[in-house]
């Protein structure tokens, strides 16, 4: 998928089996000390990882609390040169760690992966037991910075749990940088070495990238020094003779692999996987490769149906497909998403804008009142840096996006706003970064930081003069649509706009001329689409949604679910679909 263990001494072991979880409704567990070496987690209920703790039982559905996981592992092989991991995909939302009885940490964030050193925590010679902690309720202090969101919090382990055996000498990361040049590319790889070790280690670097059958270019590095229990970072700088430009119509990939040597000995080994592509702005213009490209995007949850976001392999390769022959050439979500599916987007040739699940702060939707505090801003640089560090290597992902509909107009939004979009341009100088304003940039100065502007529009459907009927679309869709453009295009007319959002609902099998029917949504999105297209200056739009999805438990609303997709929670469907079809692939974009 992504990064590849090229070297038979770097083991990972997948935890998948015996793991136990108990609901913790009271929050007694940490007062009875659940985690303790001696106590007894072994009548709880079993369960599989990685499964959403919604999915283990009805009663569980939208569950938003505490609850426990236990299993027993045996001690991996290993020598006095190796060290052990403990690995997480995804836990959401706040977690604590135990390992045979001792503390091994917390994580809070539910979207990206973290890991523990827990070479000291083993039993060498027998079973060891972990113990977690989750608690996945909202909080104002937490990501999403809001009590109210729109989206399911499936709560528990809803990624792969490892272990991971790297000898103390290690590849820690690899970046890859790689841009056209010519009728070839420039590549730009930077290795980061670990050394956990309590001397100074000197090595050599073998850097290689295959170019056609069983030829490659390599780059040499002899007699590099890593100081102790610290990190060095080396440089390489390739020129790939006749290398083609990834794209949306051409999604060719690489791998670059790189080895460890010490004394002739490979110690390590990783490889990665990577697209030669360059986004940049002209104008009010994105340019792939230095040519114009519109956005025919959607919106997507990572779920569907009862599989909630773990769906098989299968489903997700086919869902693609079907947007593909929609003419979609552009994902946006929430929040990160997992390296299987980003990795799909690579291979399958999407363009992606990932954001961060920082979402209706300061904002009060339905009647809650939402705080804004300048605290958030901690965890949503943790964050971004934790999330540009894992996904740096897509080709898919163009852009980085702060945060969805929040008060960035006020005095401390914008503050905010400005410095995570300076920290993601410190971080990542290859890829666009932005945030999405709910309808009016008037006031949202942060933009000025952006590269792009992105807000979302819903004339006729959930703002201005409400459609109910298909004849009204024009006066009360069209035409404001294009109106609310030309504003935005006034407030900052030297940058590219996006509409990153819109859209409306329909519940499938019911028909006719009425708001919610699937021949209304399909007419309005039609429309709306028709003024997008038309208007001259915006860059493109991003349907809300690809599919239904399930709504938050408590989440106001006339139904469970967001009725905004194409397609239904299970990938029916709807007549919408086929609209889509007609706008994404009118040959005039």
């Amino acid at each position: 998928m992504g990064q590849k263990n090229i070297y038979s001494k770097r083991k990972i072991f997948d935890i998948p089996a015996n793991w136990q979880f108990q609901m913790d409704a009271y929050n007694l567990g940490k007062e009875e000390k659940w985690y303790s070496e001696d106590f007894n987690c072994f009548d709880w209920a079993e369960v599989t990882i990685p499964r959403a703790w919604d999915l283990y039982d009805e009663g569980l559905w939208g569950y938003e609390g505490i609850g426990w996981y236990a299993s027993v592992f045996n001690t991996p092989d290993i020598d006095e040169d190796n060290t052990v991991w403990l690995e997480f995909g995804r836990v959401n939302y706040y977690s604590e760690i135990w390992l045979n009885g001792k503390f091994l940490g917390e994580n809070l964030g539910g979207y990206l992966p973290f890991n523990f050193n827990i070479t000291d925590f083993l039993n060498i010679n027998g079973n060891n037991k972990i113990v977690m902690r989750v608690d996945n309720k909202l909080k104002e202090e937490w990501l999403p910075a809001t009590q109210q969101v729109e989206w399911v919090q499936y709560g528990g382990i809803l990624g792969p749990v490892k272990l991971s055996v790297y000898p103390k000498l290690y590849i820690s990361d690899i970046c890859i940088n790689a841009v056209p040049e010519k009728s070839g590319a420039i590549v730009t790889a930077e290795v980061e070495i670990t050394n956990l070790k309590n001397k100074s280690e000197d090595f050599d670097l073998l850097v290689k990238i295959p170019v056609s059958g069983s030829s490659s270019l390599t780059l040499r590095k002899k007699q590099v020094r890593c100081p102790l229990r610290s990190s060095k970072k080396i440089q390489f700088v390739f020129n790939l003779p006749k290398a083609q430009p990834w794209s949306p119509d051409n999604p060719c990939l690489y791998r670059l692999s790189v080895n460890l040597k010490q004394s002739k000995n490979t110690v390590d080994g990783l490889s990665e996987r990577f697209g030669v592509r360059k986004i940049e702005v002209k104008g009010t213009g994105i340019l792939l490769n230095g040519k114009p490209v519109f956005i025919k995007g959607v919106n997507r949850y990572d779920e569907y149906g009862k599989f909630g976001p773990n769906p098989p392999r299968k489903m997700l390769v086919k869902e693609l497909r079907e947007m593909k022959n929609a003419g979609v050439n552009l994902v946006r979500t929430h929040y990160p998403q997992s390296p299987e599916l980003i990795s799909l987007f690579d291979e399958m040739g999407f363009l992606m804008l990932e954001e961060l699940p920082l979402n209706w702060w300061g904002i009060d939707f339905y009647g809650n009142k939402c705080n804004q505090s300048a605290a958030i801003l901690h965890q949503a640089r943790k964050e971004l840096a934790n999330l540009i560090k894992r996904d740096k290597n897509h080709p898919s992902i163009i852009i980085w996006s702060m945060a969805n509909e929040c008060k960035t107009d006020s005095e401390l939004g914008i503050k905010v706003m400005r410095k995570l979009l300076r920290e993601t341009k410190r971080l990542d100088k290859t890829r666009l970064a932005t945030f999405v304003a709910r309808s009016d940039t008037q006031g949202h100065q942060a933009f000025g930081d952006a590269d792009l502007i992105c807000y979302n529009m819903y004339y006729g459907s959930l703002s201005g003069e409400i459609c109910h009927h298909k004849n009204e679309l024009d006066k009360c869709a069209r035409i404001p649509s294009i109106a609310h453009m030309r504003k935005q295009h006034v407030h900052f007319p030297d940058k590219p706009k996006l509409v990153t959002e819109f859209g409306c609902r329909a519940i499938k099998n019911i028909s006719g001329d009425l708001h919610l029917s699937e021949d209304f949504q399909a007419a309005y999105l039609e429309n709306v689409w028709k003024a997008i297209r038309d208007c001259g200056d915006v860059a493109g739009g991003v349907l809300w949604t690809w599919a239904d999805y399930y709504h938050q438990k408590k989440f106001h609303s006339f139904t469970i679910f967001g009725p905004y997709g194409v397609v239904t929670v299970d990938r029916k469907p709807k007549k919408a679909l086929e609209a889509l079809k007609r706008m994404y692939c009118d040959s005039r974009q």
